[in-house]
């Protein structure tokens, strides 16, 4: 039976963060998100918010992701108030919609395009396509907000999702930094994303006190920097690095020496896998450094969060679902077109360019 999370572990913002992790300073204010940051915002998660075709257990979707997404709607469930920073092409901004609806702070810029993936996913196993992406997110955005908020989480999707110069403004901030490394440790190959190791990864792992990356991921970096894991963390002055796996749960080792494993919650009928790991990181920094639970407890509760979510009971898939949604654009009749004809029409186009011979 499932209990209810808000019930059993109230997460509450507090004003001191651990006391292994380095204290913040800020710099200016930011006017152009003053009436929103009087809510005390105490996160901004900066990465894409994303146009996602998911094809999943021989079901197709079309929804909002990005680790802005999942990541942000997350902290803010938790109780942790949460601003987004993320770029956007103009016809799609109606979009962002669905995270302010749900009480995040949403900040985006201009671009020309807009992130779109096609993901194909079937239990542990993962593809993508990356039609579009849009435009890096800058320093010049990112600087403002560091005198308003303690703590940034970066999701980059792919290398140029945040420009190296923003990750430098982070690692001389002092601001607490969580960072997922998907995006460093992968590249688009013809529309494919596919392993790489990126030269923006040591500049971003440099201003990182706490990571997220999964098993191949994981053994990608240590390979490269020819390091053991703790010589790693040694390195770059990671205090923490959360090492997902999937189905087989998680483990987390700190700098310090001491590694923790946890098992996955089952989940005897899983409705969509996508967004887990994101969901699951973010409710595990809510816990450990704002509720300031022992790391043990924290993962335990992140898993349980996590399981919500591929049960599909935690995010579900309806509330981020765009197929039914207006694009903002019209069809030649002038009736609204849902975003699902123009994703499925882009990962078509995608998807037979490469099964070309």
């Amino acid at each position: 039976m499932e209990s209810d999370i808000h019930s059993d572990l109230p997460l509450f913002v507090t004003s001191s963060l651990h006391n292994h992790v380095r204290v913040p300073c800020g710099k200016e204010s930011w006017t152009g998100m003053k009436k929103e940051l009087s809510r005390k915002v105490a996160v901004v998660v900066i990465g894409s918010v994303t146009i996602d075709r998911i094809i999943e257990n021989r079901k197709t979707s079309v929804r909002l992701g990005g680790v802005a997404t999942y990541g942000g709607l997350t902290f803010r469930r938790l109780g942790v108030e949460t601003a987004v920073v993320t770029n956007i092409a103009e016809t799609d901004r109606g979009l962002l919609d669905i995270l302010a609806a749900e009480g995040l702070a949403v900040r985006a810029g201009k671009s020309r395009f807009t992130t779109h993936f096609v993901n194909r996913a079937q239990g542990d196993w993962r593809e993508q396509l990356m039609p579009e992406a849009a435009d890096p997110i800058t320093a010049a955005q990112v600087m403002p907000l560091l005198a308003e908020v303690r703590h940034v989480h970066a999701g980059p999707l792919h290398p140029g999702d945040i420009e190296p110069q923003a990750m430098a403004l982070l690692a001389e901030s002092k601001r607490l930094v969580s960072l997922d490394v998907q995006g460093y440790l992968r590249k688009a190959e013809e529309g494919r994303i596919v392993p790489n190791l990126s030269a923006g990864l040591e500049g971003a792992l440099g201003a990182a006190h706490i990571i997220k990356a999964d098993e191949e991921e994981l053994v990608l970096m240590l390979d490269h920097f020819r390091l053991s894991l703790p010589g790693f963390l040694q390195r770059f002055r990671i205090d923490e690095a959360v090492i997902t796996r999937g189905s087989r749960g998680a483990s987390v080792w700190t700098r310090t020496g001491e590694g923790y494993h946890f098992g996955a919650e089952a989940v005897r009928r899983p409705v969509s896998t996508v967004g887990a790991g994101d969901v699951f990181f973010a409710s595990y920094l809510a816990a450990h450094v704002y509720r300031k639970l022992d790391i043990d407890l924290a993962a335990m509760f992140a898993a349980g969060v996590a399981a919500k979510q591929v049960r599909g009971r935690y995010l579900a898939p309806a509330l981020l679902d765009l197929a039914t949604k207006a694009s903002g654009r019209t069809d030649p009749k002038g009736n609204p077109r849902p975003y699902g004809n123009e994703v499925r029409k882009r990962g078509g186009a995608e998807e037979r360019k490469r099964t070309r011979p």
